[in-house]
């Protein structure tokens, strides 16, 4: 009875060690891998940012100059037989 106790202590100190191990592990991973995945995204976003403003480098706008910005989309046009039709009558309130 003594030994079936003292290989369930045991094990518990062995899965408890190991679970120490690899949560500090993870942790010591961690500091060195997030720090450059976030430069990475960082990064990316000022290269499409500069990309970006390189693009519209071409065009100069002076202050209070108007631009118009056409887009390719063609109005929607709606014809008489769209729809439903509603008759309204005058309320006279008259009391």
């Amino acid at each position: 009875m003594k030994v079936f106790i003292l290989l369930n202590i045991v094990s518990f100190l062995d899965l408890l060690m190991i679970m120490l191990v690899i949560y500090y592990g993870f942790k010591f991973l961690i500091r060195f891998i997030a720090p450059r995945v976030v430069d990475n995204a960082a990064n990316k976003i000022f290269q499409d940012m500069q990309n970006k403003a390189n693009s519209n480098q071409g065009r100069t706008v002076r202050k209070g100059d108007v631009t118009i910005d056409y887009s390719n989309k063609k109005p929607k046009k709606f014809g008489r037989s769209d729809g439903d039709y509603i008759e309204f009558e005058e309320v006279n309130d008259k009391k």
